[in-house]
């Protein structure tokens, strides 16, 4: 049994909050915001994170769950920070603009607005536990395919 550790947890949630924090920045552009919030996030937005690990940290194992649980705690990390950063810069900007979009943000309860976006971390953590397995499994492949 492979344990993962501690440094790569660290490293993948600096790498996710970071991406998540610059995602959320772009989509402020409301012609991107679709994109990065229905496409990037929760199907492609552990892959940058991963390369890092694999690349700069030299991130390696032979289980694949390992490499599905790195991409779900990534998604979870990405998405909250997407969500932190991006919600009360869109209320900042439609105060200031009101032909801005809402997108319904001023609209939630507090505690909804939480429970709100948890879930949708939820979400996006399992579908980005997917694209970390498959990262594990090319990744392995193109190993063995080298080493051999």
């Amino acid at each position: 049994m492979y344990s993962i550790e501690l440094k790569y947890f660290k490293l993948s949630a600096v790498y996710c909050l970071i991406l998540g924090a610059i995602s959320a920045l772009i989509s402020l552009i409301p012609f991107f915001m679709p994109v990065i919030s229905l496409l990037f996030i929760p199907f492609l937005g552990v892959i940058i994170p991963f390369i890092l690990l694999i690349k700069k940290d030299g991130f390696y194992t032979d289980e694949n769950k390992a490499y599905a649980i790195l991409g779900a705690f990534g998604g979870f990390c990405l998405c909250i920070s997407y969500l932190i950063v991006f919600s009360p810069l869109v209320l900042l900007i439609h105060l200031v603009n009101k032909n801005y979009y809402a997108y319904g943000i001023q609209f939630l309860h507090p505690f909804l607005a939480v429970l709100f976006f948890v879930m949708i971390a939820v979400v996006y953590s399992s579908a980005n536990s997917v694209v970390g397995l498959i990262i594990g499994f090319i990744y392995k492949y193109l190993k063995g395919k080298t080493n051999a």
